[in-house]
């Protein structure tokens, strides 16, 4: 039996998160709340797992700094083993500036600090094959993503690999990414960064990712998207199962006779679904810092335990329902029984 059941490899950093009335190109606004709090999109996603009742682990890097007390004393409070993040010496641990309002949007500036210095000798190839699933994520700077392609190329075959897309692999392209991308049992990206990887629109890009050998590509639309004609062959999640929640809010669109926007796109060689923008809690957005992240877990989590591709779309929503109603990425997080019960009032 594995060790861990995900451990996930990428940036570890210190959010530091602004509420503000818009976010903005140029001009001033007046911030109103922040947090400090640790991030990292593979972390964060181990952090959430953690609270779901999984084994988890973290690899990584961070400084000498209080900054990686932050980041250190977050994994402890679910639990994450911590034993192969690496110290190093005379560096600052990343950190992120984030900018987030009402509206969803965001503003994000990282600076890496020692994640950059992440490199071969930081990674166990035992301590990472004992995993059910090794997460990816986001590093900057070319010595890391080759660890992570040789962490990768290393693992034994029963060993799954998942891989979360951001803006900075995004950027990288799919070329240098093609290795990671083909042994992945799932992708996660936004629409934007999918394109922005592969060159192509949807659902061209999907279709070059699982072209490489990746078996689960996940689209996220943020708030969501209208349907695209594309979309006609996918399966819908949720909307016969619904249960109509009075307090959801707002008030469902389909209830005034409207089509719901797509947040949720799943392609795979078992068939394509499209989650429609279902409720996942009552009140307001808080803060979407993370929300992407949360989504992941809740996924991961209903297809580690074996649930079928729209089940752990469902779950992941409403996994990153909990993350949208409190500022930061985590201390929203819900646990196994919150997931469910949540999952069970919107959900048959």
């Amino acid at each position: 039996m594995p060790d861990f059941d995900v451990i996930g490899m990428g940036a570890l950093n210190v959010d530091r998160v602004y509420s503000v009335p818009r976010v903005i190109i140029d001009g001033a606004q007046i911030v109103g709340d922040a947090v400090a709090e640790a991030g990292g999109c593979s972390a964060n996603a181990a952090y959430a797992l953690a609270k779901l009742g999984l084994r988890c682990g973290a690899v990584g890097a961070v400084g000498d700094d209080a900054d990686a007390e932050i980041v250190l004393g977050s994994f402890a409070e679910v639990g994450v083993d911590t034993s192969r993040v690496a110290r190093k010496a005379g560096a600052s641990t990343g950190s992120a500036l984030i900018f987030a309002d009402e509206e969803g949007n965001r503003a994000m500036y990282i600076r890496s600090g020692a994640n950059a210095q992440f490199g071969p000798e930081d990674v166990d190839a035992s301590y990472v094959a004992s995993a059910r699933l090794l997460l990816l994520s986001s590093f900057n700077g070319d010595i890391p993503l080759a660890v992570q392609s040789s962490a990768v190329e290393a693992l034994p075959e029963t060993t799954l690999v998942g891989l979360a897309i951001d803006g900075l692999y995004a950027r990288r392209g799919l070329e240098a990414l093609a290795g990671i991308v083909g042994r992945s049992v799932v992708l996660f990206s936004n629409g934007d960064e999918l394109g922005e990887l592969t060159g192509l629109e949807l659902p061209a890009a999907a279709q070059a990712i699982l072209g490489l050998g990746c078996r689960t590509v996940v689209v996220t639309f943020g708030r969501g998207v209208a349907r695209r004609p594309w979309m006609a062959a996918a399966e819908s999640i949720g909307e016969a199962a619904l249960r109509h929640a009075p307090e959801a809010d707002p008030p469902l669109a389909e209830a005034q006779g409207e089509e719901l926007p797509i947040v949720c796109w799943v392609a795979s060689g078992e068939g394509q679904w499209v989650l429609p923008a279902l409720p996942t809690h009552a009140g307001p957005i808080v803060d979407a810092t993370g929300a992407g992240d949360a989504f992941a877990a809740g996924f991961l989590w209903g297809f580690l335990a074996g649930e079928p591709l729209p089940r752990c779309a469902s779950l992941g929503h409403v996994a990153a329902g909990f993350c949208l109603t409190s500022m930061g990425c985590r201390v929203g997080l819900p646990t196994r029984e919150a997931l469910l019960g949540r999952h069970a009032r919107y959900f048959r």
